[in-house]
């Protein structure tokens, strides 16, 4: 399984069955789209691949208000997990979104790739200022030598699943929704990096992710304060309930950078440049300004105590030293967390 910035060079090129598409959240529709790509590269011998775009192609045109479901390496870890051997990211530039829809079958489909299958969903445009459908790439198909097939629609009770759909649960705070099409519980993944430390001065050690690349106008589909699972932080699989804030931090920072920060309880040590996994279980509240440090405090200690409770602590007591439970997930049968005392 590859993961290809742009198109592969002549010798690296394999005949291959294609989905186009962005496949942010890679939801239950997109699942559906990858595995009509999967069999149909397996009763023709093909190479099963994907293209997708970075930035987003609405990013590019200056779209306000753009927000994203996953990050660029939770879309492409999702997409080789449904059995995908190839992803290529194409950049979406000027030159990009000057193609006609010939030239975007012809360079990128038919000379690029060696594509000999392709599949769309129902509303897909292509080409300068979108002006080609899934009517003009069937019909340049039969003229560069592809097959295109178009995918229905998946619905989740009276209406389609799509990342729009997904986004809006999210804005009302909707995480079971959201998972719901998702397929999965919603997460986000990435190494932990050095933050300013100020959660640890105010007592609340933070393991924090950026969400979005530098310079990126988009903003994260999910944001708040929840409570969270974290997987990661040891050999076994474990999953460590805490409590997290994805934002911009407005009480301390001017800064548009959005920011994962999570304090994992009953856990404590060096996590930086880790890979983790932080799993979203409830929306607590939206992120707001406090007058202060303390008033952020006393908020915090509030946001932590709702998050056990809904993770059924009993006897709580924070430890200072790494603790790590045999068990490979740190909640028992019952829901409840087994702590280790101290």
């Amino acid at each position: 399984m590859r993961v290809i910035r742009g198109l592969p060079s002549a010798l690296e090129r394999r005949d291959c069955a294609v989905a186009i598409g962005n496949f942010d959240g890679v939801h239950r529709g997109h699942q559906a789209l990858l595995a009509e790509v999967c069999q149909a590269a397996r009763v023709r011998s093909l190479t099963p691949a994907v293209i997708t775009f970075e930035p987003h192609p609405k990013e590019f045109f200056g779209a306000t208000h753009l927000t994203r479901i996953s990050t660029l390496r939770d879309k492409v870890t999702r997409i080789l997990a449904c059995g995908i051997e190839r992803v290529y990211v194409l950049p979406f530039d000027a030159a990009t979104a000057r193609l006609t829809p010939a030239e975007f079958a012809r360079s990128i489909l038919a000379e690029g790739l060696n594509c000999r299958w392709v599949t769309v969903g129902e509303n897909f445009r292509f080409g300068f200022e979108n002006c080609g459908d899934v009517a003009t790439l069937t019909e340049l198909g039969r003229h560069y030598g592809f097959e295109t097939f178009i995918t229905p629609m998946l619905f989740h009770g009276t209406e389609r699943i799509s990342s729009s759909r997904i986004r809006a649960a999210l804005a009302l705070g909707d995480i079971d929704e959201a998972s719901r099409m998702l397929g999965r519980p919603l997460s986000m993944t990435g190494r932990v990096v050095h933050g300013a430390a100020l959660g640890r001065n105010l007592g609340f050690p933070t393991l924090n992710l950026f969400t979005l690349p530098p310079g990126s106008h988009a903003e994260p589909a999910v944001k708040g304060v929840f409570a969270v699972r974290v997987k990661g932080l040891d050999p076994l699989g474990g999953r460590y309930p805490g409590v997290a804030s994805l934002g911009c931090k407005p009480t301390v920072s001017t800064e548009k950078r959005w920011l994962l920060e999570t304090n994992v309880f009953n856990w404590a040590g060096d996590a930086y440049g880790r890979l983790i996994e932080v799993e979203f279980v409830e929306k607590l509240r939206d992120e707001k300004k406090f007058s202060g440090l303390d008033e952020l405090k006393a908020q915090i200690a509030r946001d932590s105590e709702r998050a056990k409770a809904i993770f059924g602590f009993r006897n709580y007591r924070c430890s200072r030293t790494i603790e790590t439970a045999p068990a490979t997930d740190h909640l028992n049968k019952a829901g409840s967390f087994s702590t280790m005392q101290t």
